[in-house]
This record gives structure tokens, sequence and C-alpha cells, in this order.
């Protein structure tokens, strides 16, 4: 497991990249269509949702079918990010589906600590610096663009 600490400092990488869609788990609308985008093009295999709630949905409607989610904490509604990651935790059918934590706050180390997090991205990324932390987790399905 590899979890990125708001410091910057990676931790031992112990897990082999997995095939799969990614779940992108982001309210804003700009930032999901984005990443979504940019992964698409790059080979990946996507779902995208804005809330907690359909983010649940997803999950429970194919619990085998997602390689890695990309989970923004901060989210509309009464399911937060954080809410969504417990849920998943308590499964034990998804609860090997590697996280990848997207925001823009900044945690204390007990809310991190809580979350398990397998990386944790801070906003703002780029493009390549995203595309690099999902390679750790998940094989391009087909050849992308670049």
């Amino acid at each position: 497991m590899q979890t990125l600490v708001p410091s910057g400092t990676p931790m031992a990488l112990t897990h082999v990249p997995r095939t799969g869609a990614i779940l992108i788990v982001e309210d804003c609308d700009d930032v999901r269509l984005g990443v979504a985008e940019l992964l698409e093009l790059n080979g990946f295999r996507v779902s995208d949702v804005a809330n907690g709630k359909h983010a649940i949905d997803q999950l429970e409607a194919n619990p085998t079918g997602f390689a890695l989610i990309l989970l923004d904490l901060l989210l509309p509604g009464t399911i937060s990010g954080g809410d969504v990651r417990a849920k998943q935790l308590a499964d034990p059918t998804l609860a090997g589906v590697p996280t990848v934590v997207v925001s823009a706050c900044e945690p204390e180390d007990e809310t991190q600590a809580k979350l398990h997090p397998d990386f944790w991205l801070e906003k703002p990324f780029g493009g390549e610096k995203l595309l690099s932390v999902v390679r750790q987790f998940v094989r391009p399905e087909t050849p992308g663009i670049s």
C-alpha cells in the first residue's frame, strides 16, 4: 500500500496493478469530467458519479468490477466521501478495492488514518501526476493516445 501523506512522503508500494474500471467520485462537474476524459484517453475504463449515494449504488451494483476508486471527501448530500469509504471498508467484497483520496482539504492525521487510503492526492494536481498515481493501481485496457 502506498499512502501519500500531506507532507508528500510516500510509503512502500506493495500491490500489483489491477484491471477493471475506475470509479471517480467527485461533485465538481469540471473536475470529474476532466479526470474521466484524461483517463479514457489513456486507455482506462471509467465510471463517474457526483455524490456519495451514487458511489455506493455503483459499488453495490458491481462489487467486483472496480479496480480503483478516486474519492473526493467533500460531497453534497448526506453521504460524504468518508462515509463512502467507511461503507467500502466494512464490506469484505469492496474492502480490497484500492482507494485514492483526492481532496483539497488537508486532513488531520487521525482522519487520514481512519480512511486507510491507498494514496492521498491533494488538489490541485496535474494530469501527469494523476496518471502516475493511477498507473500504480490499474493497467490500461486499451492503448492510450500518449
